[in-house]
């Protein structure tokens, strides 16, 4: 791999006024947010706020091909993570007194071999990469996969990690020298501290798809076979078990934070439910930002795990339960590079003034392929009905009604583990961006839809996991989450929606009987 490492980085001599008026402050987190398009790295007080004049965000790119390829060069983004720390601890210096934990969260489901010396020899593979189809479909011959679904909490496919090490060791002329089969966030957190041990936390390697959500351990038949053992995979603990004492070289860049505690890395979307308010029975979290999801935070453990859904571990006593999908703002950007659109700014505008079902198309979503609910490797996006009178705007809105329509059958297998009284909120800055796709949801679900006020809801869910680790509260709900406005569903929109919903079924039926 390239050695060399370009970033390209906000300008550090422009002063924020914010800062110079900025007082003291006694005691805050720093939580890294490791996105598909970004890191983000942020302060928050104790009491989960966010301090914008201390953060920063640096974008970057995953690599895509069409033979299936998503991947990352490891080195590289590991770089981006560590200076997105450099940066928030120079704009705080002076500001800020004393750090007392910092937290991650991670895209899930990455993987990357490493060898005895902790360095990459492979890229980044992210949940996107498609490459490993044969080798699920090796999988699902051999083994019992309602039995793996049900002792993982997760389906068969390309999006885990099984295939994926399969792919590797037969396409990788390295693989004999990889010691290790870790994801990105342990990689990036394993090389800062004098004690080097790869340790991951449940939560994160419950995206794995080799974690046994019983019993918590690495799931014996599925490692045996894939030829590897328990310690070709990283140490798992509780997100809670953190790490103090920086080695030398770190100590010495990051100086305040030579004895602070880091605590392990967790899955994204568990981060975005807690941090959206969404940490009981009562509370459906909708988060779309480049992908989407739908999911419920449960205190106990899931006895049967619906087919089609996953099924994720947070700790011993709670459950994440929901469905995502590989496609959701990235359908926007899509658009923006193929179709003649207005302006961003004014797309929303121009989405309302159309009204729901007039445009007749039906559309399969899936142009990075079908994750919940039917977790095919060979879907791919269907575009039907389309007509010559069709607009580009008219193509757009069908597409994103359709992850709706993909939101409402998720959420309908989910009912069974929600509270009567419950309510829907939505985080994600694609959604929020767009009032005409929250308002096209809630008709959908015909349920209201609440809007957390927070601009990071992912990153303040990692700052509550640390609050409550360190005893600063007791459970997650002592910190508030703020709704800034609600969603009412349209009725008759409703009606209109659940005919389409029956359009988008029956294409389906017809794709996966082709």
């Amino acid at each position: 791999m390239d050695s060399k490492i370009y970033i390209i980085l906000p300008n550090r001599k422009k002063i924020d006024t914010k800062i110079l008026n900025q007082r003291k402050i006694k005691e805050s987190l720093i939580v890294v947010d490791i996105g598909t398009s970004s890191v983000k790295t942020s302060f928050f007080d104790l009491r989960g706020n966010i301090l914008p004049q201390f953060s920063i965000s640096i974008p970057h790119s995953i690599i895509s091909k069409n033979d299936g390829t998503s991947e990352q060069d490891a080195e590289f983004l590991r770089s981006v993570v560590e200076e997105s720390i450099d940066l928030v601890l120079e704009k705080s210096e002076g500001y800020v007194e004393n750090i007392i934990g910092v937290g991650f969260d991670s895209m899930a489901s990455t993987l990357l071999g490493i060898n005895k010396y902790g360095n990459p020899i492979t890229p980044i593979y992210t949940y996107a990469d498609t490459r490993s189809n044969s080798q699920v479909y090796k999988i699902k011959q051999d083994l019992n996969q309602k039995t793996l679904h049900q002792e993982t909490g997760a389906a068969q496919h390309t999006s885990y990690i099984p295939s994926k090490i399969m792919w590797i060791k037969e396409n990788n002329n390295n693989y004999k020298d990889i010691d290790k089969f870790v994801d990105f966030s342990t990689f990036v957190y394993s090389n800062w501290f004098e004690n080097k041990n790869f340790k991951a936390s449940y939560s994160i390697s419950s995206w794995s798809g080799l974690l046994d959500r019983n019993k918590l351990q690495w799931h014996s038949d599925l490692i045996q076979y894939l030829g590897i053992s328990e310690d070709k995979l990283p140490v798992l603990r509780p997100y809670e078990d953190y790490e103090k004492g920086l080695n030398k070289k770190y100590s010495k860049r990051w100086s305040k934070l030579t004895n602070t505690p880091f605590f392990l890395s967790i899955g994204d979307g568990m981060a975005a439910s807690v941090g959206s308010g969404c940490s009981n029975r009562k509370k459906i979290a909708v988060t779309v930002g480049s992908t989407a999801a739908i999911r419920i935070l449960v205190d106990s453990k899931v006895e049967e795990v619906p087919k089609g859904l996953w099924c994720y571990r947070l700790l011993h006593n709670y459950t994440l339960l929901g469905g995502s999908f590989s496609e959701g703002g990235n359908l926007i950007n899509w658009a923006y590079n193929n179709l003649k659109l207005p302006k961003l700014e004014n797309l929303s505008n121009e989405l309302f003034k159309l009204k729901p079902g007039t445009h007749g198309i039906s559309v399969l979503p899936f142009l990075l392929g079908e994750r919940a609910l039917g977790w095919s490797n060979n879907s791919k996006g269907i575009i039907s009905g389309l007509k010559y009178s069709n607009t580009s705007i008219e193509i757009l809105q069908s597409f994103l009604e359709s992850i709706s329509y993909r939101l409402f059958l998720v959420y309908q297998m989910l009912e069974s583990f929600i509270d009567d009284d419950s309510e829907v909120i939505a985080s994600g800055g694609a959604i929020k961006n767009l009032p005409w796709w929250i308002q096209t949801t809630s008709d959908v679900l015909g349920k209201e839809i609440n809007i957390s006020k927070d601009n990071q809801d992912t990153g303040k869910g990692v700052a509550i996991l640390i609050l409550k680790a360190l005893g600063k509260i007791i459970k997650f709900e002592d910190i508030d989450t703020e709704i800034e406005e609600k969603y009412y569903p349209n009725e008759k929109n409703h009606k209109i929606h659940q005919e389409f919903i029956g359009s988008h079924l029956k294409l389906y039926e017809k794709m996966k009987n082709n």
